[in-house]
């Protein structure tokens, strides 16, 4: 499948999130979806993502295995630092009288970017 077509699931994953966190699917569809399948099924097109970059580059057959377990284990710390920092940082803003007035301007930007993102790698596909 396409770098372009995974990129483009991964957006909708950021927009399905928004939509999520904005109560969406209980006001429009009157249930919740399944939060850990939704996890899973995103979770797999999210790894897709990452192995068709790592199909870019150039990794000699000489320490393939070390090569691509270094990247992973590098990707996966990375993953946990960046989630640590979100963790930190919307623990704080929860706290505060803003947080209310602003989470869904904030879930409405994020679900924007997702939309960005899509009909960007939609393009790019269409394009290429």
């Amino acid at each position: 499948m396409s770098g372009s077509i995974i990129d483009a699931i991964i957006g909708l994953s950021v927009v399905y999130k928004a939509l999520d966190n904005m109560g969406a699917f209980q006001r429009w569809f009157g249930f919740q979806p399944n939060t850990k399948a939704a996890t899973v099924i995103f979770g797999l097109f999210h790894g897709f993502g990452l192995s068709t970059k790592i199909l870019e580059y150039d990794i000699s057959p000489d320490g393939l295995v070390p090569n691509l377990l270094a990247f992973n284990v590098g990707v996966e710390i990375g993953q946990l630092l960046v989630l640590g920092a979100i963790l930190i940082v919307m623990g704080f803003w929860r706290r505060t009288p803003s947080f209310f007035r602003h989470a869904y301007t904030a879930n409405a930007v994020m679900m924007a970017a997702g939309f960005v993102l899509f009909g960007y790698q939609v393009a790019g596909y269409l394009v290429a």
